[in-house]
């Protein structure tokens, strides 16, 4: 099967979703996701040109600018100043759980098949495939990762996969809607960030599982 300009941006964004999943490296997961959300910018200003929607083009910009290269540059200075570059103690291996982001991938096509009411044509099932599988790697970023700045890649990941559902299945929401999202993304994003130095500062690591103890 030869795949078009729309299903392969979509899948490419799933597979560099899937890469982030590969590694517990910080710096290298952030690269990851910087090369994962420049692919749903492209993918979006492709859109816009298929559409002829020329506000989806000022979209895909603010994406690229905002999500796919100020939010890892702010995230990789956090990760300098905290002083940890890798996610050590992940609950399950790194090469394990990019397996299971393989496989959910294979499980979002199926669930894509069966879902009604999206928009009859060629392109729609790929796109919401790799939407949910970008969903389901978020969600395993969250579920076996335990440094906080892993907590925030896998939230902004999870967000991804929301996007892009919407935005291969609508083909484009008003400019406000998303530039208002965009926004809050990056709010949640710099609060998250300052909460990593309080973290930091108060219980001397930012491993999430141990953040149920009490500390004097």
């Amino acid at each position: 099967m030869v795949l078009d300009t729309f299903e392969a941006l979509a899948m490419l964004a799933a597979m560099l979703g899937i890469l982030i999943l590969g590694t517990n490296d910080l710096r290298a997961n952030l690269s990851f996701y910087s090369l994962h959300t420049t692919a749903i910018a492209a993918e979006t200003a492709w859109i816009a040109h298929l559409t002829g929607e020329s506000h989806l083009y000022w979209i895909a910009g603010c994406v690229f600018v905002i999500k796919a290269v100020s939010i890892p540059s702010f995230l990789k200075w956090v990760i300098r100043k905290v002083e940890v570059g890798t996610d050590t103690g992940a609950f399950i291996a790194a090469p394990l759980s990019m397996h299971l982001g393989a496989f959910t991938l294979g499980l979002s096509y199926l669930i894509a098949k069966q879902i009604p009411g999206l928009i009859v044509d060629a392109d729609s099932t790929l796109g919401s495939t790799a939407a949910m599988s970008i969903l389901f790697a978020g969600l395993l970023l969250m579920l076996t990762r335990r440094a906080a700045i892993s907590q925030i890649v896998g939230f902004l990941v999870l967000e991804n996969g929301i996007y892009l559902f919407a935005v291969t299945q609508t083909h484009g929401m008003p400019l406000l809607v998303e530039m208002g999202l965009l926004l809050e993304v990056l709010v949640a994003v710099m609060v998250a960030g300052l909460l990593l130095f309080n973290i930091k500062k108060s219980f001397e690591h930012i491993d999430v599982s141990q953040l149920t103890e009490l500390k004097d």
